[in-house]
């Protein structure tokens, strides 16, 4: 079975930039001295936190809650404390791939039940529908009963136990005795789980250098930021850059209070990154439902800006589902040279009154327009 290489892709010479390049700006972002992206130990330490999210942003799970706090958010001074401190984040890596089938006529037969006698297996033949088992089926468009089962209690998402590479079973949650065979009619939309694996950043503190650096005629301090990952499944199976970023010691614009705004970075063998003096974060404190625009970074073949490979547009949101602004979702939408929508990477960053004292980020997602639709999330 042929299955895309989604980290070959992300970490091309052409396309590095969106993951690594864009996770050096935003990831910065989080708490003040914050450890961890999801914490030295990945996500086992914020299942709780996870679970409110993934209840808020979905339109069909019941709602979970968090217990109330008065926050007040400063990003500006997370981000002073992140990069005077510099951090330490760990997080699990997952890359997925997506395909989609139109008005398909699929064989289908019930072959036991399940769940003392609650829901049905049935084996559904696609040939070569790449999945594997546990990876993720929706089906839709179905409108008519099949055997005695509503056609409702097959519009669902489904997990996969593989058969072979033309057949799987899903559970349906529906009982029936009868096991002939029938014909679905249906859409499938295929969630693939490609690679696995670790995500470890570090930065350290931005600090003066001797003799001074300056950047487009400002001093700035210079912090070294790495990203290094570990996956199986995905190629390369073990990756590392090494991004250096450019700090001003004075804010460059005029009656703007942001300290120590990004000026620019530069990743070692790869692209120059400039945020053309338009990084700022706001100072007030922000409430549910707040967005804003942070800056924009375009990135050139080196400094002297002549070349342009790229651009990205970064935009922070105060989830509006949410009070007391439990969750802070940051943003970059990446395009190519030409202007073309690449990727977007969002970071939400989260904390449980009851446990934490300082916001953390607690997951990465990373969604690519090309025709697999591949998606990396860390947490």
């Amino acid at each position: 079975m042929h299955r895309l290489p989604i980290l070959l892709l992300l970490f091309s010479s052409f396309q590095q930039w969106p993951l690594a390049l864009a996770c050096s700006l935003l990831i910065g972002l989080t708490a003040c001295g914050g450890n961890a992206s999801s914490g030295p130990t990945g996500s086992a330490e914020n299942v709780s936190i996870l679970e409110v999210l993934n209840s808020v942003t979905s339109t069909t799970a019941p709602p979970v809650s968090l217990p109330s706090g008065t926050d007040s958010i400063s990003m500006a001074s997370f981000w002073e404390a992140q990069v005077l401190k510099g951090f330490t984040k760990a997080g699990v890596l997952r890359g997925y791939a997506y395909q989609d089938f139109k008005r398909l006529t699929l064989l289908t037969v019930p072959t036991a039940n399940a769940d003392d006698g609650l829901s049905t297996l049935f084996l559904i033949t696609h040939p070569d529908h790449q999945a594997q088992s546990g990876d993720t089926v929706t089906i839709s468009g179905v409108n008519l009963d099949s055997l005695d089962v509503p056609f409702s209690f097959f519009n669902k998402s489904f997990e996969v136990t593989r058969r072979d590479a033309n057949s799987y079973y899903i559970k349906v949650p529906y009982a029936t005795s009868k096991r002939e065979v029938f014909f679905l009619n249906a859409n499938l939309s295929y969630k693939y789980l490609d690679c696995v694996g670790t995500q470890t950043v570090v930065q350290t503190p931005a600090l003066a250098t001797d003799p001074i650096t300056y950047l487009d005629g400002y001093e700035v301090r210079v912090a070294k930021y790495t990203v290094e990952n570990s996956l199986t499944g995905c190629s390369p199976a073990i990756a590392s850059f090494t991004t250096f970023k450019y700090f001003a010691v004075t804010n460059p614009r005029p009656g703007f209070g942001l300290k120590y705004p990004l000026l620019g970075q530069r990743m070692v063998g790869g692209d120059f990154g400039s945020t053309e003096k338009t990084f700022d974060l706001p100072s007030t404190p922000l409430k549910s439902g707040d967005t804003g625009t942070i800056g924009t970074m375009k990135f050139y073949k080196s400094s002297n800006k002549v070349f342009l490979t790229g651009s990205a547009v970064l935009t922070y949101e105060i989830l509006k589902y949410t009070t007391n602004s439990v969750f802070i979702a940051i943003s970059t939408d990446a395009y190519n040279d030409n202007y073309n929508f690449i990727s977007k990477m969002t970071e939400v960053y989260g904390r449980d009154p009851l446990v934490d004292k300082e916001y953390k980020l607690i997951r990465t997602t990373i969604k690519y327009n090309n025709p697999r639709k591949n998606e990396v999330i860390i947490e």
